[in-house]
């Protein structure tokens, strides 16, 4: 490889971490007037875009400011003002971030949203938001032709023919002045239990853990970042932050398959690897061994927490250092975040050399305070099961457009996650299930994220598995049932993975499964973000049961 412009020195990184006025909402013009390599390749993508008229690949730092001054000016002649929504609806990873860097720079508040939500919902979602205005490309704005008219929205563009304004035409007071609690950006929640909830993030509490970062000594793989994370998401816009304030590269990964996603690290040679846990199954079922990944330092996981099995293959691969000594295998940073968090909140280093798992999500950040409470708000002593709530500078201050929702979900100064966990006595959190897919069996309830831990823990010809339970009959529980995909070229027994996974289960004092069923990953629904949709599992299960009862 060519040698690299070098990352900004640390007391650039230092003073940027100190300036109050620094934070997501400018981070572009702060990183334009500080990095030492503004005119380099900076942020790049897998799959070339339009920008501006050109076909591009990468951008440099300048050319990022250019690009979303130009876009400004655009939004100024539309009559967008400060606080006015506005979507942004397509699949590149540079247009979603040159957006937000053009909205939030007047004031705007950038609503980045999933190219694969479907139209429909979509246009229920920015109805429900209120945005002013729709960026989109064509295949997406083609979908929501005939479902644009609603009472705020104002226009609707190409965003492959976008072209921007003069920059010379910004007004004196551009970039807009932000405060600690402007509103920078909306974003989306993954839809597994209806439409999506509209996230509002702000200006300094999102950076807060950004600021963090930035304070720090540089940690191994921060050079170089290839991000396979939805690239609307705010996860992926918080690691562009990240590297654009250091001087670090990163790439958008656009097709996020695991043979992809591993043909991408052989050419861009990442040190750094970000992805949700989708990505880690399909890369843990992928032939690695047909690609080079040595130069793998980190791989990094954002939003719930990855299996073992998946973590354990890809462990194997790349390298890491122990002081001075390289050492076989990257290491696997693991954890717990969520758009609300606004940040990841715990986190857990797995490498070849440790052994914590079983749904483990670390410790909470140095700037997070975590606690498992009851149904009445208060603390449950160590090793009992109850609610997450957590406390933090980088908590969301609510959902856009939904006060009820917003304050259903805190309680006694705690955001609540949605989650059911446990602390052990060395103060490390298990992550055991979301709340709303808790399923109630006649023998307690039983934990689908934690069963699915054990179920592929101890049955290594699984590829994946999914855990989820639905009524049938007329029983007021619930029947648990579990999809199961087996790896290529292996044949597995439904009844006597059952029994195998029974018995362990029984072992361990913990609900049976009534039902294991070898799928095709067709089968199993996923929303936009990966995440299987397990209520629509219930749904199909449910009717299936209704059918054969009345026939």
């Amino acid at each position: 490889m060519a040698n690299r412009p070098p990352l900004n020195h640390g007391d650039v990184r230092f003073r940027l971490r100190l300036d109050p006025q620094l934070g997501a909402g400018n981070f572009l013009h702060f990183a334009h007037a500080t990095t030492s390599c503004k005119f380099e390749p900076r942020v790049h993508v897998s799959k070339g875009c339009s920008i501006q008229g050109r076909q591009v690949t990468a951008l440099s730092v300048d050319e990022l400011k250019c690009a979303a001054d130009s876009y400004a000016v655009y939004y100024i002649e539309q009559g967008v003002q400060p606080l006015d929504p506005v979507a942004v609806y397509c699949t590149s990873g540079l247009h979603y971030l040159l957006h937000y860097a053009a909205l939030t720079g007047i004031g705007a508040i950038p609503v980045l949203t999933n190219g694969a939500m479907p139209a429909d919902i979509a246009a229920s979602y920015f109805r429900r938001v209120g945005v002013v205005g729709v960026i989109g490309d064509s295949p997406r704005l083609h979908g929501l032709a005939d479902q644009l008219r609603f009472g705020d929205l104002r226009f609707a563009a190409d965003i492959d023919r976008f072209a921007g304004g003069d920059p010379g035409a910004l007004p004196d007071w551009y970039p807009f002045r932000h405060g600690y609690d402007s509103p920078v950006m909306i974003t989306h929640t993954s839809g597994t239990t209806g439409v999506p909830k509209a996230v509002l993030l702000q200006h300094g509490k999102w950076f807060h853990g950004i600021r963090q970062l930035l304070g720090l000594d540089r940690a191994e793989g921060s050079h170089r970042y290839l991000s396979a994370l939805p690239a609307s998401h705010n996860a992926s816009v918080a690691y562009a932050m990240h590297a654009v304030l250091t001087g670090a590269e990163l790439m958008f990964v656009h097709n996020r398959e695991g043979a992809a996603v591993a043909r991408a690290i052989e050419d861009f040679h990442p040190a750094t690897v970000v992805s949700f846990p989708e990505t880690w199954v399909a890369l843990a079922e992928t032939d690695l061994s047909r690609f080079d990944l040595s130069s793998v330092t980190t791989w990094i996981n954002s939003g719930d927490a990855a299996h073992e099995t998946h973590i354990r293959r890809l462990l194997a691969h790349g390298h890491h250092h122990r002081g001075a000594e390289r050492v076989a295998g990257a290491q696997f940073v693991d954890g717990l975040g969520s758009s609300e968090m606004g940040h990841s909140s715990f986190r857990i280093v797995h490498t070849l050399h440790t052994d914590t798992y079983d749904r483990c999500v670390g410790i909470p950040q140095a700037w997070v305070e975590a606690a498992i409470l009851d149904e009445t708000g208060r603390m449950t002593p160590n090793g009992v099961v109850g609610r997450l709530g957590v406390r933090s500078p980088s908590i969301t201050s609510g959902y856009w457009n939904d006060s009820l929702l917003t304050f259903k979900s805190q309680v006694n100064g705690y955001w609540l996650t949605g989650d059911v966990a446990y602390r052990d006595h060395f103060g490390c959190f298990y992550h055991l299930d979301r709340i709303s897919d808790v399923i109630r069996t006649a023998q307690g309830p039983l934990y689908s994220l934690q069963t699915e831990e054990l179920i592929l823990k101890h049955q290594q010809d699984l590829a994946d598995c999914t855990v989820f339970g639905f009524q049938g009959g007329t029983s007021e529980f619930d029947t648990a049932a579990a999809f199961v995909i087996a790896r290529p070229g292996c044949k597995r027994d439904e009844r006597q993975i059952l029994e195998t996974v029974n018995s362990v289960q029984a072992a361990k004092g913990r609900p049976a499964l009534s039902l294991i069923r070898l799928a095709d990953p067709s089968e199993i629904p996923v929303g936009v973000t990966g995440k299987v949709l397990k209520r629509c599992l219930r749904e199909r299960l449910a009717h299936s049961a209704a059918v054969a009862i009345a026939s």
